[in-house]
C-alpha cells in the first residue's frame, strides 16, 4: 500500500471525523495503515503518528479528536494497555458507545472492554485484515455465504503464513522449526535447553527457568502442519511414494534445524538472549568482567563462575516461595556478557532487558584502583517496567561493599575464593530483596514489606553497603499502606546511610505531609510538621539525580504545591499564589510518559482547587478555569476509579456554576467508569437539586 497524500492538521481543527485511531508508538505502523485503508475507501481518519501538530498538548488534542469521531478504533496490544493513560481513551469512546477494538496481537482485553466485540487482524494477511477493518467501519458488509467445505473437513482451514505487520520476528519464527523432531537441530537453541542435556554444553542445572503460569505454551508440530499444509490434488498423491515423502520430510527437517540454529546464532552474536522471560519477575544474572585501565571488558572465567554461583544461589532462595510469585532466574550460561563493549554503565542492562525481557540485571566487574588494587564491585539494575509510578526507584546499583585486594592477585585462588564466599552470603540477600521488589510492582505491599525485612536481616548485607535501596523500598511499602510514622522511619534508615539520597527525602516529606494534613482545616492540620515537609521537599530538590530529574522535580513541586495549598486552605497562610506556582511547575515538568502523565493530572487537581472562588463568591472565570483544570486532570488520571472521582468534583464545580446539564453528564460518566459506585454518584448529583446544595471541599 503505497502512501495517502494527507492535509496537515492545524491545531485547532476538530472538524467532525469518521474516524479517530488510537494507539501508541510502539504500533504506529499499524494504526498508520489502518487510517490509509480507511482513508482510501473515502472516510476521513485521524491518527496521532501523523496528525498531532508540534506544541499540541496530546491530551487536549486526544479529547478533541475523540468527541469529533463518529467512531474511534483501539490499535489494541499489550503495549497500549499496559500504558495507564490508555483506558481514559477507551473508556471514553465506550461511554458514548462507539469503540471497536483491534487486535493486532493475541492480548486480553481489559474491564468493560472485553464485552465489546473486538475484531483481529494480528491472524490475517492483509488482504483479509483490509477487508476486516472496512467492514468495522462499516464501508463493508459481511458476505452472507457458507465457508469453503463441510466444517468437519479441517484440511480446508489452513492459511498461508505471511509477513504482515504483526508476524513475529525471525528469531521467534525459528523456535518452532525446531521442534518437527530433529534433536540436533536444537543444538546451541537457548530455547531448546529445558530438559535438553545437549542443547548447551556446561549449563548449570539451575539456569532452567523454574516454570511458569505465564509461560506460552509450545506449539505442537502437528498444529502447525495443519496450519501450514495446503490440499493436493488427489491425483498428484499418487505421485508420491512413501520413499520420496520420506525423503521430502528428511530435507525438510534438516533445513529447518539448519535455518533455526543460524538464527539462533546470530542472535546471540553479541553474548545477550534471543529468547525471553515470561515470569512475573524476572532476573539476569550477566557473566562477570574484568576492566583494564582503557575501560576495555575481558571475559574471565573465574569471574563468570562467579556469577554462575550468584545465580545459583537465588535460585535456592527463591523455590520455596515459586507459589506466591512466578519468578525466573537465568545465569550466565543463558544471558551471556553485558553487551556493552566498556566498563561503565551506559545502556548495558537496557540492551539485556530489551532482548530477554528481564526486569531485574545483576552483574559484577573487576575494575582497576590505582596503581597497586584491583576492587570487584557487584551492581544490580532495576528496570522502569518494574517501578510503575515510581520510575525515579529504578536505575543502578551497589550490591554491597566491593571486594578489594592487591593488584596481580586477580586470579589469585584465594582472592577468588573470597569473592564467591562474599557473593554467596549476599545472593540470599539479594534474592529477598529482589521478590520484595516484585510484590511492591504489584500492590502487594504487606507482602513486599514482608520479603523486605527478610532481606534487611539477613547477613552479607550490612547499612554501609548501598542498603539505602532496601530502606527506601520499606519506606514506600508502609506509604503505600498508610503507615506514615513507620515510612518516615525508613526513610530516616536511607537519609542516615546516604545524606544525600534525594528520593528518600522526596518520600520522607510525601510521608509528613499525609501524616500531618488532617483534612486541610484550622482544627485539623499540625503546622509544624507541615513546614517542615517543605523545608524536607526543598532538600530533596537539591539532591535530584539522574536519570529521571524531570520525573523527580516534577513530583517534588506536586508536593511543595499540595503543602502551600493545604496551609492556604486552612487559613493558616495565604500562599495560594506559591501552590500555583508549583503545580505549575509540576504540570511543565511532565515527562510525558505515564508516571509524569499521573503527576500531571495531580497537578491540575491542585490547581482546580487553587482556581476555585472563595464561597459565595460569584466569579465565572474563575469557574471556567477550576472546571479547566479538573478536564485535564481527567484526561491525565490513571485508571477508571480515579477518572471517576474526578469527574465527580468536576461535576460539584459545574453544578455550582450554573451549569446543570454539564454537571449530570460529568456524574453520569463517573458512574459509568465506576460500576462499583454508581449509586454514590448518582446520588451525589440528587443530593446537589436539594435546597441547599454546597460546594465541594476537594483536598490538595
Amino acid at each position: 500500500m503505497g502512501p495517502t497524500q494527507r492535509r496537515p492538521v492545524e491545531p485547532g481543527d476538530t472538524k467532525d471525523v469518521d474516524v479517530f485511531v488510537s494507539h501508541v508508538s510502539d504500533d504506529a505502523p499499524w494504526a498508520t495503515w489502518v487510517a490509509a485503508v480507511l482513508e482510501q475507501r473515502g472516510l476521513s481518519a485521524r491518527v496521532l503518528a501523523w496528525d498531532l501538530p508540534p506544541g499540541v498538548n496530546y491530551v487536549l488534542w486526544t479529547d478533541a479528536q475523540m468527541a469529533a469521531a463518529r467512531l474511534t478504533m483501539v490499535i489494541s496490544s499489550a503495549a497500549y494497555f499496559d500504558t495507564p493513560w490508555s483506558s481514559q481513551v477507551w473508556t471514553g469512546a465506550l461511554v458514548s458507545r462507539s469503540v471497536i477494538p483491534l487486535r493486532v496481537e493475541a492480548c486480553p482485553l481489559p474491564g468493560m472492554l472485553a464485552t465489546i466485540a473486538h475484531v483481529d487482524l494480528f491472524d490475517a494477511d492483509e488482504t483479509e485484515a483490509r477487508r476486516r477493518v472496512l467492514v468495522a467501519a462499516g464501508v463493508e458488509t459481511v458476505a452472507r455465504v457458507a465457508t469453503r467445505g463441510f466444517p468437519t473437513d479441517r484440511s480446508t482451514v489452513g492459511i498461508e503464513p505471511t509477513t504482515f505487520p504483526g508476524a513475529p520476528p525471525p528469531s521467534e519464527v525459528g523456535s518452532s522449526a525446531t521442534e518437527v523432531g530433529s534433536s540436533a537441530a536444537e543444538v546451541g537453541s537457548p530455547t531448546a535447553e529445558v530438559g535438553s542435556p545437549t542443547a548447551e554444553v556446561g549449563a548449570s542445572p539451575t539456569d532452567t527457568p523454574p516454570v511458569s503460569a505465564d509461560a506460552p505454551p509450545s506449539r505442537s508440530s502437528g498444529a502447525d502442519a495443519a496450519r501450514l499444509r495446503r490440499r493436493l490434488p488427489r491425483a498428484g498423491l499418487a505421485l508420491l511414494t512413501t520413499r520420496a515423502l520420506m525423503v521430502t520430510v528428511g530435507v525438510a527437517i534438516v533445513v529447518a534445524g539448519a535455518v533455526a540454529g543460524l538464527l539462533m546464532i546470530r542472535g546471540n552474536s553479541d553474548g545477550v538472549p534471543s529468547a525471553r522471560m515470561v515470569s512475573d519477575l524476572r532476573v539476569a544474572v550477566t557473566a562477570f568482567d574484568e576492566v583494564d585501565d582503557a575501560g576495555q571488558r575481558h571475559p574471565s572465567a573465574s569471574t563468570t563462575d562467579a556469577a554462575t554461583l550468584v545465580a545459583d544461589q537465588m535460585v535456592r532462595s527463591l523455590q520455596p516461595v515459586q507459589q506466591s510469585l512466578a519468578v525466573q532466574v537465568w545465569g550466565p550460561s543463558k544471558i551471556g556478557r553485558a553487551p556493552s563493549g566498556r566498563g561503565d554503565q551506559a545502556g548495558w542492562a537496557d540492551q539485556i532487558v530489551h532482548r530477554s525481557n528481564a526486569n531485574i540485571v545483576v552483574r559484577g566487574v573487576l575494575r582497576p584502583a590505582g596503581a597497586d588494587r584491583v576492587v570487584f564491585t557487584p551492581e544490580f539494575f532495576i528496570d522502569r517496567s518494574l517501578v510503575p509510578g515510581a520510575e525515579e526507584l529504578a536505575g543502578y546499583y551497589q550490591f554491597g561493599t566491593p571486594v578489594a585486594a592487591p593488584a596481580g592477585l586477580a586470579d589469585n585462588p584465594v582472592f577468588q575464593r573470597e569473592i564467591r564466599t562474599v557473593l554467596a552470603a549476599r545472593a540470599g540477600a539479594l534474592a529477598w530483596f529482589v521478590l520484595g521488589v516484585g510484590h511492591y510492582a504489584l500492590g502487594h505491599y504487606d507482602e513486599a514489606a514482608a520479603d523486605l525485612r527478610k532481606a534487611a536481616g539477613m547477613p552479607g548485607w550490612q547499612d554501609a553497603d548501598g542498603k539505602e535501596i532496601l530502606y527506601l523500598f520499606l519506606g514506600n511499602a508502609a506509604d503505600k499502606k498508610g503507615r506514615y510514622d513507620e515510612a518516615i522511619g525508613w526513610f530516616g534508615k536511607a537519609t542516615g546511610i546516604n545524606p544525600r539520597f534525594g528520593r528518600a527525602h522526596t518520600g520522607a516529606a510525601e510521608a509528613r505531609f499525609h501524616l500531618s494534613r488532617g483534612q486541610c482545616t484550622t482544627d485539623t492540620v499540625k503546622v509544624t510538621d507541615l513546614r517542615q515537609s517543605i523545608d524536607v521537599y526543598l532538600l530533596a530538590a537539591g539532591e535530584v539525580a539522574p536519570p529521571y530529574e524531570r520525573l523527580t522535580r516534577s513530583k517534588i513541586d506536586l508536593g511543595l504545591g499540595r503543602v502551600y495549598a493545604c496551609l492556604s486552605q486552612a487559613a493558616v497562610s495565604a500562599d495560594w499564589d506559591a501552590a500555583r506556582r508549583h503545580f505549575r511547575l509540576a504540570i511543565d515538568e511532565g515527562t510525558g510518559d505515564p508516571a509524569g502523565r499521573t503527576v500531571q493530572s495531580e497537578a491540575w487537581v491542585g490547581l482546580a482547587l487553587v482556581e476555585l472562588p472563595p464561597r459565595g463568591v460569584a466569579d465565572p472565570a474563575a469557574y471556567r478555569r477550576a472546571v479547566d483544570a479538573y478536564r485535564n486532570a481527567v484526561a491525565l488520571a490513571d485508571g477508571s476509579t480515579r477518572s471517576a472521582q474526578l469527574l465527580s468534583l468536576l461535576g460539584h464545580v459545574q453544578y455550582i456554576s450554573g451549569d446543570r446539564a454539564g454537571a449530570q453528564k460529568s456524574f453520569d460518566q463517573a458512574a459509568q467508569l465506576d460500576p462499583t459506585n454508581r449509586a454514590r454518584y448518582l446520588a451525589e448529583f440528587a443530593n446537589l437539586s436539594s435546597p441547599a446544595p454546597s460546594a465541594p471541599a476537594p483536598q490538595a
